[in-house]
């Protein structure tokens, strides 16, 4: 007996002495698929490193006009969809940017064989996630560069998610659509063709961290430890191409040789450091703002804040640039 009561007591001690581990705090994250596009939040979900900062996340998959209100609303802490998040705040919503985590596009435009050029695709559908999104204004911008009009020469179809604009292609309804990689691998395995990859002709930031006002007003220590967990998230993106295919397969439910294909046509995309020149945020601002017809003028300054980023690098050692 007397022995049960020491181990009881030596217990009881040593209970007392040790720390007790505070409850990861928990976030949702809103992303629109599970691929390249969003491959920060899962490689930072997948990798512990926003368990490592004390984040129990959760990445919810939504489309990006609804994204928009679920964040505006608290329905979801972050929305990795940099596209609604600008639209949003342009409309007058109370969220804003905190950092750049895909520098360029890494958005494909892939097409039904018969489409030998881009100046084909006139009279033609393209199919994009929703109209206002990322993949609607990259179409828009893609369209522009080869010397078509978007509001009249082409028509652009609301269809979803990468799976939704891929059968749409394969039923005939669009003889082209937008896609984040892998999909543009899956679309090549079923006979279509990539045209154009629009980081080769667009500089312009596609995703980053959006959150409400309030909240980087007033948790600025939550804010800071989920941009610290996904620049770790990136920098691993950019360094270990295997373990990032890992990933991508898993998340993404696609197979290896997809995988890589997406790894390679879009990881150089990724901020190493979650910033992003001032003349590609306001070529954001300035697409945003003619796709919902906005006329008074917008300082990035506005939309964008970068100054827990800069924090992050200051207390890394690093220069923000």
């Amino acid at each position: 007996m007397s022995n049960i009561l020491l181990r009881l007591g030596f217990g009881l001690v040593i209970a007392l002495i040790l720390p007790i581990a505070a409850p990861a705090q928990k976030i949702n994250i809103a992303v629109s698929n599970p691929d390249m596009s969003f491959l920060s939040g899962g490689v930072a979900k997948f990798k512990g490193f926003f368990k490592e900062e004390g984040l129990d996340a959760e990445l919810v998959q939504i489309t990006a006009n609804v994204s928009i209100a679920a964040l505006a609303g608290g329905n979801v802490d972050y929305n990795l969809i940099l596209q609604s998040v600008v639209t949003g705040n342009l409309r007058g919503l109370p969220i804003k940017v905190a950092g750049i985590l895909i520098e360029r596009p890494n958005h494909v435009v892939v097409v039904n064989p018969r489409i030998k050029q881009f100046a084909d695709l006139k009279g033609k559908k393209i199919a994009v996630s929703s109209f206002g999104s990322a993949t609607d204004i990259l179409a828009r911008l893609t369209v522009e560069h080869f010397k078509l009009n978007p509001n009249r020469d082409v028509q652009f179809i609301a269809a979803g998610g990468g799976s939704g604009r891929l059968a749409q292609l394969e039923s005939g309804l669009v003889d082209a659509a937008v896609v984040a990689p892998p999909s543009d691998a899956v679309a090549e395995s079923r006979g279509f063709k990539s045209l154009v990859r629009t980081r080769d002709i667009l500089l312009f930031p596609v995703n980053g961290v959006g959150l409400h006002e309030q909240k980087l007003k007033n948790n600025r220590g939550e804010v800071k430890r989920v941009l610290r967990a996904l620049l770790k998230a990136n920098r691993f993106i950019l360094d270990d191409k295997k373990g990032a295919v890992e990933i991508l397969q898993k998340w993404g439910r696609t197979s290896q040789a997809v995988a890589e294909q997406g790894y390679a046509s879009s990881s150089a995309n990724f901020s190493r450091n979650l910033l992003a020149p001032r003349d590609a945020l306001e070529k954001v601002i300035h697409s945003t703002k003619l796709n919902i017809d906005l006329k008074r003028e917008v300082s990035p300054d506005e939309v964008f804040d970068f100054s827990l980023v800069r924090e992050i690098l200051r207390d890394m050692g690093e220069t923000p640039g």
